[in-house]
């Protein structure tokens, strides 16, 4: 295990990888996301944010673009993702299906109940604004939940695997000497307690490096061969002591790049492409206001004579000798309608970066009527551009965020069993259903459904026998997933194949009971026939006549 010198060096080195990035970060915050602008570790919690903006457009396009991806991708009020096994082959054995719905059940439970909603709006607004939003993921046993929480990024310091994804995090922090005492207890520094009792409600600064462990026994179970170590130090009164080594067996921190540079380990966001335009816009803004400014409130000229003596307020009386002296505003030829346009068009760029549109569709239909279709279209047109950023949220923070709930409710105890027919088990896969993955389904595969559709109906009509080549079982689960058809409602292969049998043994036992009638009805009729006298001259009567012995 490191020492607490290198856990304090190799922070050292971890700022000085991301000081390139902050100068950007502060001009971000402090033009488009004011109450995250305080980047200084010991700033005082709730203070004023510095008056710099003169337009609020960029602030109001980031809230629309985090309020549309939660809404859209994780909507407490709506089932946005659900599992499923990743060898499609075990989805149709007996009871898998059923088991998988009642795990998901169970995280919805979870995530109800913890603060994952309340906590993924501000990550949402730091992805979209600083480009690297942090999400702390922790099992609250005390409160037996999960516990999320967001971390200002200005504490976070990251460092990448081979592989890109982030796996290394130190996390420079401040609680009060109250709190660490009630977090650590005697495991604190003998400073460190004392001040705990004289200044509780002092301020010290903390360090949590987690990182991967290099040497540990994977075959043991405790917290200090786990996959992931955890160490907290004091960072002012350490004596060289840490105060407590834990570990993980997942990275506990979910890490968003909403766009990442090849080359660069911290994220790029949509403010970052919008800075300069921001920027701008706040000019002319201040200009225009000040322009304004001058319109109802020109200077005015105003004659030597009248000096002192001149009231310019609402009903003022200015009383004058001469009939030139008289006091008159001065045309200073600005245009301000130009200035308001040119503002227009900053601010319509600045909500093109911030994909505004996207979230605001309904906004854009009101000249209709449009048809279904058309309205699919266009919010799948929409969508499609932001495939990029959301393959690379559910792979940096959903995916894993799910994982490491199923982990922590699995550990405590909280999920079924696996249905014994899928013996050793199996890997399960994640598919996500918000709205915006559902409209990218709509617009990607349905539109496939519809003109494939189309396809074969024509060829039906030419070729009934190609008919052949079209799974129907395969196109209605298809469709029905498309559609986000809820599994409840999806019989099982197994299911489906005992139905038909019945039916079709239902259909045999009716066919042969209608054979069965219509015999009956025969007999019926024969009987009938044969209780009749024979008619002179009719085949039966020509057979009696030559079967009736001579003279008779």
């Amino acid at each position: 295990m490191l020492a607490v010198q290198d856990i304090l060096g190799r922070l050292g080195t971890l700022k000085q990888t991301r000081k390139p990035y902050e100068a950007l970060w502060k001009e971000i915050t402090e033009f488009v996301l004011p109450r995250r602008s305080f980047w200084d570790q010991d700033a005082t919690p709730g203070q004023k944010a510095p008056q710099k903006i003169y337009d609020g457009t960029a602030l109001d396009a980031l809230q629309t673009l985090a309020d549309g991806l939660q809404s859209g991708v994780v909507s407490a009020k709506l089932r946005w993702f659900r599992l499923t096994m990743q060898d499609k082959r075990q989805q149709s054995l007996p009871g898998v299906a059923d088991w998988l719905e009642e795990v998901e059940d169970i995280l919805y439970g979870e995530l109800a109940r913890s603060n994952f909603y309340e906590a993924i709006s501000e990550f949402f607004l730091d992805a979209g604004s600083i480009g690297t939003a942090v999400m702390l993921v922790e099992d609250e046993i005390a409160n037996r939940r999960i516990l999320f929480s967001t971390r200002h990024v200005k504490e976070c310091y990251v460092a990448e695997s081979r592989t890109g994804t982030v796996d290394t995090l130190y996390r420079e922090f401040y609680m009060t000497n109250r709190q660490a005492q009630q977090t650590w207890g005697k495991k604190l520094s003998q400073q460190r307690l004392e001040l705990a009792k004289t200044q509780p409600f002092g301020r010290g600064r903390y360090v949590h490096a987690c990182f991967p462990r290099a040497e540990r026994d994977p075959g043991k179970v405790d917290q200090n061969n786990k996959a992931w170590a955890s160490v907290y130090i004091d960072a002012e009164y350490n004596e060289d002591k840490i105060i407590e080594e834990g570990g993980f067996d997942a990275f506990p921190y979910l890490v968003w790049r909403w766009r990442k540079n090849s080359d660069e380990i911290y994220g790029r966001s949509p403010a970052a492409d919008a800075i300069y335009d921001v920027l701008r816009l706040n000019q002319v803004a201040k200009t225009s206001l000040q322009a304004g400014q001058l319109a109802v409130e020109p200077p005015l000229n105003v004659p030597d004579a009248m000096k002192g003596q001149e009231r310019i307020v609402p009903r003022g009386f200015n009383y004058y000798s001469k009939p030139d002296e008289l006091i008159y505003p001065i045309n200073l030829g600005q245009n301000y309608q130009v200035s308001k346009d040119q503002e227009k068009d900053i601010q319509d760029q600045i909500r093109a970066i911030f994909r505004s549109k996207i979230f605001l569709l309904m906004e854009q239909l009101q000249n209709g009527p449009h048809t279904a279709t058309e309205i699919r279209e266009r919010i799948g047109e929409k969508v499609a551009v932001l495939g990029a950023i959301l393959d690379r949220l559910d792979s940096e923070t959903l995916v894993p965020g799910l994982d490491r709930t199923y982990t922590i409710c699995e550990r405590n105890g909280l999920l079924p069993l696996p249905p014994e027919s899928l013996g050793a088990g199996g890997r399960l896969h994640v598919e996500f259903m918000g709205l915006l993955r559902q409209a990218q389904k709509l617009y990607h595969q349905s539109m496939g459904i519809v003109s494939g559709m189309a396809f074969i109906g024509g060829m039906k009509e030419m070729f009934p026998e190609s008919m052949d080549n079209v799974d129907a079982d395969e196109l209605m689960r298809i469709g029905m997933d498309t559609q986000g058809m809820p599994q409840k409602v999806i019989r099982e292969v197994p299911q489906v194949t005992e139905i038909r049998r019945i039916r079709q043994q239902e259909a045999e036992r009716q066919q042969q009971q209608a054979v069965a009638l219509e015999q009956q009805k025969l007999l019926a009729g024969n009987a009938e026939q044969l209780n009749q006298p024979m008619a002179p001259g009719s085949m039966l009567a020509g057979i009696a006549k030559a079967q009736r012995p001579p003279g008779q």
